[in-house]
């Protein structure tokens, strides 16, 4: 009876704790790659053009992240972008948590990060991408209102994305 009452406690205790992930698209799991044409990663993808391109590649020197995760990898959208070019559109079936770790490619200043609903192409927020230390990489957050598709890209200027994750 002791062990019954131990499963239920378990069973009935984890799934209020568990907070379950409904996307996790990180630059770690990506062969590096220069690419001019959509590429896509199931709900995820990315979109660039030959003139328009985004640039995948690992680093000599990884970032930490202030939450402890590591990158080794980066999504690099080489200057401003659109739904049509150096975007990364991802789909999520509910509402949710956006988590996006990124640095602006520069040095000195900080960059802006707009995400949109690809549908509508309305802004929903924008995030400052913090300047690259050359070892920290900065973490943003923002509410997904509704299931759909949105999209990242930049307003003006190189951002790497390091990982999108939606809870």
């Amino acid at each position: 009876m002791q062990r019954f009452m131990l499963l239920l406690c378990c069973i009935l205790v984890v799934p209020g704790t568990v907070t379950a992930q409904q996307l996790v698209f990180s630059a770690n799991d990506l062969d590096t790659v220069q690419l001019t044409e959509k590429k896509e990663w199931g709900k995820v993808q990315i979109t660039a053009r030959s003139d328009k391109n985004v640039t995948i590649e690992s680093m000599d020197v990884p970032r930490e992240a202030p939450d402890g995760e590591l990158f080794n990898n980066r999504i690099k959208l080489n200057g401003g972008g659109s739904l049509e070019y150096r975007a990364i559109l991802f789909t999520v079936e509910q509402k949710g948590e956006l988590v996006v770790y990124c640095n602006s490619s520069s040095k000195t200043d900080a960059r802006t990060l707009v995400l949109v609903d690809a549908k509508t192409g309305n802004v929903i927020t924008q995030f400052s991408a913090e300047p690259d230390t050359g070892s920290k990489a900065c973490l943003v957050k923002a509410i997904l209102p509704d299931p759909g598709t949105y999209a990242l890209y930049s307003k003006s200027g190189g951002i790497n994305i390091y990982q999108i994750m939606v809870k």
